[in-house]
């Protein structure tokens, strides 16, 4: 922009650019430290480990429940932590302005921007606002199709914000509740949360009755796990049994527990904000064009330059030589590619929408049609985060059915509601299912029941004169006697495959021994510690869902790895695994304390050998997903809860499944998965490798066109002395009869087959191409140049050079294909084009002049020849088999993404180690 200040007859000469250039500079400056004085500081790590203390040093320790928070200061430094932010006015059309500014950072955004300060400089401000123009429009339909995203999956979150359950004195100091919302509480306040609540905030207990709470989303356990009052020192954050935490819910019991941390301070959110969740610049459809446009740029430049230089020895004067190269080099720059990348990504999301797909980052698209691994949280993603009956063993003498009977016999009675526990659900849910709604479970309510409860592992019912016993196997076996070794052999086997083991036995009572129960019912639990019977055992687990093992059967199809991230017991894991249809050997797993054990070195070696990561804490998962990023290895991470969503963030795409799990995994994410519709990531991986196939013939539409631009310019100024085209009929050709075509190319589905090994641009098929395009077009816009200086004015020549510019590019789009809406844009540019150079207001203000049929003629009659030769190229090319408008076999090495090539390492699918 200096160089062109300093051309003689071009404003701007004297102090005001450099003034104007420094008070740019220091904006920029105080913007960047605003933005740094302004971003959150990193959270400090919790001072007190609340689970280590006892009951009564935590009340001392936190703010009095009836304390205001205006008297305690304390409580008002922990207070402002968790408070909700006011909404403020004009809120929606703040985040639409931050959504534009986001897409402007699109790479193509300094090239037009530039080529828009240049087009002012020179004179020509009406240029300038042609271009900004462009640059404004593709940024408002981006932003609003991410906000689009944003509201609907604000939408489908909004009924999932847990409420509270605040203890409160009463009038006569009992005890009295109020219900708030989660994000009114404070440190300090005492909650109860009782069966299938959701815990509102990390809480130390001080009251529980047979609480057990299911943390899967926190800490990727797919058990539910016993809570207790007394203090767990040294215990992992799965081990801490003395607190609840913010976004797991409780399966059974009630608790009343005091508040230790609340909003950005919780478990939850700490889980979710390991890392940042930018999205890297080179993923996504925009920087791919932004590569191929950077290397046709030196080529744009080398013709500008040319224009210029042979201007200039045919004698035209400076300024007008260099507005002329710089035309040309503007022109060379696709306009209409951002615009083809946002319409592409836009119409692939409304697309994936209709397999519950939620695509919020445009961009993600793209990159997941060149993800090479996509790791999976298991607990609740590849399984439902539900137990299920998955083996039943018999005892010697009895039968499968009596034992689901009899275990279905010691549940509590139901009495028309629903079980509060697991494990009696998948209980009751197995035998009605093998013996009837009736028999499967108690048809009369029984005698008397001894439930389940934190020191007592089994339950126990007496109906007529049968006790029916199951709970844990070391306490059941040691009820009834002797027990052969092969029974305790079975135990063994069932634990090492994962299943949770459940022991059922019976009893049968005397006449009197059961009058006696309905008495005094707890003398169950005396009946119950010898002189049983076994009948046999149940083997619980996580129950798949139905569509996992299709889901990783269509990605091994697809040629990309699966790798389990779960914070599940390893045997657990490998069991699921298994059943999921992953051969997964024992030197295919690694636990979490294997891998913090192991050397960064060492990490980086075993990441891409191993395909269960079990026992993983939020941490570990982070530093799986970054090792594989660094190795070169693009990955998706899918999960659910939020111990998934810092690593959701760190990955190349994140994926977040909805099914009730907690926010921060959903907000974290690029695409989110509804309804828990895992299935829908097939169809997002294959969308994104059919980007490409759609989005290839539109660039070469693009770059071939720009390429016979920059040829005929250079013919034109070799012959007079200036480019035959100006710099506004130039971006009408690229924004009319360019983009408009190419964008609807690239939203059109292809009809050709996906190829499994589409990853990206073919660079020497697409340069090929455009070769072809270009050469051909800048002959026929070179001979309708030529026959219309013969027979009229240098202007109209001009106009008849457009003609034949626009039909070559719009036949040959028609040759890519011959889709509805293809031919329907292409029909309407070159309607639009003749209207615009038939009215004289308009056809002066682009430097054109009405023409006649003899002009016509001209022009068009030179596009069709060109658009003849480029079917037989195609047809001479692709050979006969192949149709000219098939897709294009797309192939791109995969080049590591924070890593050199001397860096990178294999990838191993799980279903072929050999790989």
């Amino acid at each position: 922009m200096g160089s062109l200040l300093m051309i003689p007859g071009v404003r701007g000469i004297g102090r005001g650019p450099v003034t104007s250039g420094a008070a740019a500079g220091l904006m920029s400056g105080y913007l960047l430290a605003r933005g740094v004085l302004r971003a959150d500081a990193p959270r400090p790590a919790p001072v007190r480990e609340w689970h280590a203390m006892a009951v009564e040093h935590v009340r001392r320790a936190l703010p009095p429940p009836d304390a205001e928070p205006a008297g305690d200061p304390r409580r008002l430094a922990l207070a402002s932590l968790g408070a909700a932010q006011p909404e403020t006015r004009g809120h929606e059309f703040l985040q639409f302005l931050a959504a534009v500014r986001a897409e402007l950072t699109d790479p193509l955004t300094p090239v037009l921007a530039l080529g828009s300060a240049a087009s002012a400089v020179l004179g020509s401000p009406v240029d300038a606002v042609l271009v900004f123009s462009v640059l404004a429009g593709n940024s408002m339909l981006a932003a609003s199709q991410r906000l689009r995203a944003e509201n609907r999956l604000n939408h489908l979150l909004a009924q999932q914000i847990p409420p509270a359950r605040k203890v409160v004195s009463g009038a006569n100091g009992d005890r009295a509740y109020a219900d708030v919302i989660a994000a009114q509480l404070q440190p300090g306040d005492v909650i109860e949360v009782r069966t299938h609540e959701v815990v509102p905030a990390d809480a130390r207990i001080i009251e529980e009755v047979d609480v057990e709470v299911d943390e899967s989303t926190l800490t990727g356990e797919s058990l539910s796990v016993e809570k207790q009052v007394e203090p767990t020192p040294g215990a992992a954050l799965a081990e801490r049994r003395c607190m609840l935490y913010a976004g797991t819910t409780v399966v059974a019991g009630t608790a009343v527990a005091v508040v230790t941390a609340v909003g950005a301070d919780t478990q939850e959110r700490r889980a979710a904000e390991l890392v940042s969740g930018e999205m890297s610049s080179d993923i996504g459809l925009q920087h791919q064009l932004s590569q191929l446009t950077n290397r046709a740029f030196p080529v744009s430049m080398t013709g500008g330059a040319l224009v210029s230089a042979l201007g200039l020895l045919r004698g035209s004067v400076l300024r007008q030589a260099v507005a002329s190269g710089i035309a040309i080099a503007v022109a060379a720059v696709p306009e209409g590619m951002p615009l083809v990348a946002t319409l592409a990504q836009a119409a692939s999301a409304r697309r994936l929408t209709r397999f519950g797909a939620l695509v919020r980052v445009p961009r993600s698209v793209e990159a997941l049609g060149r993800i090479d691994v996509v790791c999976f949280d298991k607990t609740g993603t590849l399984s439902q985060n539900r137990l299920r009956v998955a083996e039943v063993v018999a005892a010697p003498g009895a039968s499968r059915d009596e034992v689901l009977r009899c275990a279905a016999h010691a549940a509590p009675p139901a009495n028309g509601n629903p079980h509060v526990h697991a494990t009696d659900v998948a209980i009751v849910e197995a035998a009605s299912a093998a013996l009837g709604a009736v028999n499967g479970h108690n048809s009369t309510a029984p005698a008397a029941h001894l439930p389940f409860r934190s020191g007592r592992s089994f339950s126990a019912s007496v109906t007529d004169t049968e006790l029916a016993v199951k709970g844990a196997p070391e306490v059941v076996l040691a009820a009834c006697g002797r027990v052969s070794g092969e029974m305790a052999e079975t135990v063994a086997r069932m634990a090492g495959s994962g299943l949770r083991v459940i022991a059922v036995a019976r009893r049968q009572l005397s006449a009197a021994q059961a009058e006696a129960i309905r008495r005094e019912p707890d003398d169950i639990a005396d009946l119950a510690r010898d002189g049983l019977t076994l009948t046999g055992f149940l083997g619980l687990s996580d129950t798949p869902r139905a569509e996992a093992a299709g889901l990783l059967a269509d990605l091994r199809r697809l040629s990309v790895g699966v790798k389990l991230i779960t914070g599940d017991h390893p045997i657990t894991a490998r069991a699921i695994a298994e059943e999921l249809g992953l051969s997964v050997t024992a030197g295919q797993v690694i636990s979490g304390a294997e891998w913090d054990a192991l050397s960064r070195k060492d990490q980086e070696r075993v990441v891409t050998e191993r395909v269960i990561f079990a026992r993983m804490t939020p941490e570990n998962k982070v530093q799986v997903v970054q090792t594989l990023e660094s190795a070169g290895v693009r990955t998706a991470m899918v999960g659910d809860g939020a111990n998934d969503a810092a690593a959701i963030r760190a990955a190349t795409v994140g994926i977040g499944v909805v099914a009730g799990g907690s926010d921060p995994a959903h907000m974290a994410a690029d695409v989110v998965l509804v309804d828990a519709r895992i299935e829908g990531l097939r169809h997002a991986i294959e969308e994104g490798r059919q980007l490409w196939q759609r989005v290839q013939a539109a660039v070469s539409v693009l770059l071939g066109g720009n390429a016979g631009e920059v040829l005929f310019a250079i013919v034109g100024s070799a012959i007079t002395g200036t480019s035959p085209l100006n710099t506004r009929q130039l971006l009408l050709v690229n924004m009319m009869t360019d983009a408009l075509p190419a964008a609807a190319l690239a939203v059109s589905k292809p009809s050709g087959p996906i190829d499994p090994g589409v990853r990206g641009p073919d660079q020497p098929a697409l340069w090929r191409a455009v070769a072809i395009r270009g050469v051909t077009t800048a002959a026929a816009t070179t001979a309708a140049w030529a026959m219309g200086s013969v027979t009229g004015r240098p202007q109209r020549a001009s106009t008849v050079a457009l003609v034949a510019l626009v039909g070559a590019e719009l036949g040959q789009t028609l040759l890519d294909s011959h889709a509805p809406l293809v031919v329907f844009t292409a029909a309407g540019s070159l309607v639009a084009m003749g209207t615009l150079i038939s009215i004289p207001v308009v056809s002066q203000l682009l430097g054109c002049t009405p023409l006649g049929p003899v002009g016509w003629a001209q022009g068009l009659g030179s596009a069709a020849a060109a658009t003849v030769a480029i079917g037989v190229a195609n047809r001479v090319l692709t050979g006969p088999d192949k149709p000219a408008d098939a897709p294009v076999e797309v192939r791109e090495p995969r080049q590591p993404r924070r890593a050199t090539a001397a860096h990178r390492v294999p990838v191993t699918a799980p279903s072929a180690p050999e790989r």
